[in-house]
């Protein structure tokens, strides 16, 4: 018990951030309220990596892949980013939006995301010699 307090109080996890184009378009695109939230919970994941949890984060049930969403509030509004790990553990921010007010966020938002991660790992897989 005391030797996983230590690692976990002394060893830095830093996980690498890449981002889509989808995600980096709707980003630059935010208020600075907005931005400043986002920037929060992805700064969280940057430093917790696999191990953030609820609040900050959480599984979307109905992914094939199992992507996370990253929860931002910035005053009434529930802003989502929805992200997976790959094999070289790098979260990849796959896109970001506003769920509030809607009904229909994921239904719409998850097979986007899905999507542009089967693109990613796909040239991902190119790269590999």
């Amino acid at each position: 018990m005391v030797d996983r307090i230590c690692a976990r109080r002394y060893t830095e996890v830093v996980v690498e951030v890449i981002v889509t184009d989808e995600f980096r378009t709707w980003y630059e695109a935010l208020n600075d309220r907005d931005t400043a939230a986002v920037f929060h919970v992805v700064s969280l994941l940057e430093q917790r990596g696999v191990h953030l949890g609820f609040p900050y984060c959480s599984a979307i049930r109905t992914s094939r892949y199992g992507l996370r969403e990253l929860r931002a509030q910035s005053g009434r509004r529930a802003l989502r980013v929805l992200y997976a790990f790959d094999v070289r553990r790098q979260a990849v921010l796959l896109l970001g939006g506003d769920k509030s007010g809607t009904k229909q966020f994921y239904a719409t938002a998850v097979p986007l995301a899905e999507q542009l991660w089967e693109t990613y790992v796909s040239e991902l897989q190119k790269e590999k010699p």
